[in-house]
């Protein structure tokens, strides 16, 4: 995907001259602030093209922790996935998949196991070692995530991989495609830039007034935003799955042994729109609490050149986000759906 991606509300309404709609590139200024307190992760061979010495492992299951039933999910999709089906003349138990995955330490980010019993038949989702016997088994590299979309060299690193975890298995790969793959991982990465849109709400205090973070952290509380480890405000669904969030304007993040002496000039309300399935009414609710925590804390509602948002400029919003949604309905990625969240993390 693209670095930057500017999507601006309708400029033919000159009242609405304060809607603006935060790029990707902006979501990573206020994630940053999770890197200064969180430790790295190893990062993943599959998605770098290159070699490591840090490789992420499958976490093995204990059997006795195996699902008591099936998990049926979607079987390939050659429109967001690159898949290497598994197949030989005898049935293959997820135990024995998992195994083969740790012994050749292949990453196993972004890619998706799952299983047929019968050919033809249903997939099931292989996420653990169970005891489960699946007549086909396939892997299904996702083709872009916001790293972006798969390259040559990545695509012929996870075909390896796979053969190697055939041989083990003793099943023949049938391997997919790779000109096809890379054609539709380019077509998926464009889309998904365009519709990649983070709405951001800002609240801002006057000139030389600063907000004590201990009383921030009252307002937040009382209205039922919960801090997390990232030193962000987070309001949850009830899938515990982010609304919108709210973060320290200039970047930096809210920790408990900062509270009380931490300055604050203005905050700012996030929506990351391909990942919050009720994208519309969370737009309200976040245009709604900014309201009541400038009410409370004595600050403006305003966009990114510090003018005033209102109920104009959300009704603009609002018009043009519904557009967007419509077109990842049309695509088949409805925001928030299993899809998307798979499509829109990094």
């Amino acid at each position: 995907m693209s670095d930057l991606q500017m999507w601006l509300a309708l400029l033919g309404a000159a009242l609405v001259a304060g809607i603006f709609v935060f790029s990707r590139i902006q979501e990573y200024r206020h994630r940053r602030l999770a890197n200064q307190v969180l430790p790295e992760h190893d990062e993943d061979v599959l998605l770098q093209g290159a070699p490591t010495s840090a490789r992420s492992e499958p976490k093995f299951q204990h059997p006795e922790e195996d699902a008591a039933s099936l998990v049926e999910i979607p079987g390939p999709d050659p429109a967001v996935e690159f898949t290497v089906l598994l197949q030989g003349d005898h049935t293959v138990s997820g135990a024995e998949l998992w195994q083969a995955l740790i012994t050749s330490a292949i990453s196993t980010r972004n890619i998706r196991w799952a299983g047929q019993e019968m050919i033809g038949g249903q997939w099931f989702s292989v996420d653990g070692p169970t005891d489960h016997r699946f007549a086909v088994l396939a892997g299904m590299l996702q083709l872009s995530s916001r790293r972006g979309p798969l390259n040559q060299t990545q695509i012929a690193l996870f075909s390896d991989e796979m053969r190697e975890i055939s041989r083990q298995l003793q099943v023949s790969p049938q391997v997919g495609d790779a000109a096809i793959a890379l054609k539709a991982s380019e077509s998926l990465d464009q889309f998904c830039a365009k519709v990649d849109v983070l709405i951001g709400v800002n609240v801002i205090f006057p000139e030389g007034v600063t907000l004590p973070a201990r009383r921030l952290r009252q307002a937040a509380e009382a209205e039922g935003l919960l801090l997390g480890d990232d030193g962000v405000f987070h309001v949850m669904d009830a899938r515990h799955r982010d609304r919108f969030t709210l973060a320290h304007r200039d970047g930096q993040p809210f920790l408990d042994n900062d509270l009380d002496v931490t300055p604050i000039s203005g905050l700012t309300l996030l929506l990351d729109v391909p990942r919050v399935d009720d994208a519309l009414t969370a737009l309200h609710d976040m245009f709604s609490l900014a309201g009541r925590l400038s009410q409370d804390l004595g600050g403006r509602v305003v966009d990114d050149n510090g003018a005033a948002l209102g109920v104009r400029q959300l009704a603009v919003i609002e018009k043009q986000l519904s557009g967007l949604l419509q077109q990842m309905e049309q695509q088949k990625i409805p925001a928030g759906s299993a899809l998307a969240l798979r499509l829109f993390s990094n």
